[in-house]
């Protein structure tokens, strides 16, 4: 959200290197269009023991419509998820309020929409079969961006990472990262590692001795420009 909402009036740099990724030896040159999908289902409550004919499960909705999509790797450039799911107040109550939040990702931007597209049709539809309503947002973080090998940024972190006695690869990923932003922008950025392990997860580390390389790897490339 951050590098979203920057003012880049401010920035006068064309280029930029971005310090997020595990491995230490990974150039990254692109990454995915990320869709943010949040849905709200509502149904209608009613006592589970007494009169349940009387309710339309929200939760039966959502069931509904993710048993039937699928999720995971879609394909080589596409994946998908069901992050949260989060619906009903008690047991005994037909539940009548329902979310979850999904994304859909692809390193191809026109995959990302019509896949994205389709979780909202299929939610909205399998809903109102049961006499639901799903309410569908659809938000695209960023856009997929792909930088040529062959530019100026990617040769210098090549050379930088050589510089400490690491052999650079060179990769597009389907993780997201701010640099998507600022390519959008116009700024040149390429996200290079910082040795970071089990990241996302409460064991997440990293070494100080590649943090320590790390800043040699920065020092090269600041060097190179300056």
């Amino acid at each position: 959200m951050g590098a979203k909402n920057l003012d880049y009036s401010l920035i006068t740099a064309k280029r930029g290197v971005l310090v997020d990724m595990d491995a230490l030896d990974t150039i990254v040159i692109g990454g995915p269009s990320h869709m943010l999908i949040d849905i709200e289902i509502t149904g209608k409550s009613a006592h589970a023991g007494m009169e349940p004919e009387k309710g339309v499960s929200a939760i039966k909705a959502a069931s509904l419509a993710i048993a039937t999509l699928k999720d995971g790797r879609i394909d080589h450039e596409t994946t998908s998820n069901f992050g949260v799911i989060q619906g009903g107040l008690i047991r005994n109550g037909v539940p009548e309020k329902c979310t979850i939040k999904a994304e859909v990702r692809s390193l191809n931007h026109d995959k990302c929409i019509a896949l994205s597209n389709t979780y909202k049709e299929v939610f909205e539809v399998l809903a109102h079969s049961i006499g639901a309503k799903a309410d569908v947002s659809l938000n695209l973080a960023y856009k997929a961006t792909r930088i040529p090998e062959d530019a100026p940024m990617v040769q210098v972190a090549k050379q930088a990472l050589q510089s400490v006695g690491i052999e650079p690869k060179v990769m597009v990923i389907t993780g997201g990262l701010e640099s998507a932003v600022y390519n959008e922008k116009g700024i040149e950025t390429i996200p290079i590692g910082n040795g970071v392990k089990s990241e996302h997860s409460t064991s997440e580390n990293v070494s100080v001795k590649d943090m320590k390389k790390v800043v040699q790897v920065l020092e090269h490339i600041l060097e190179q420009f300056a």
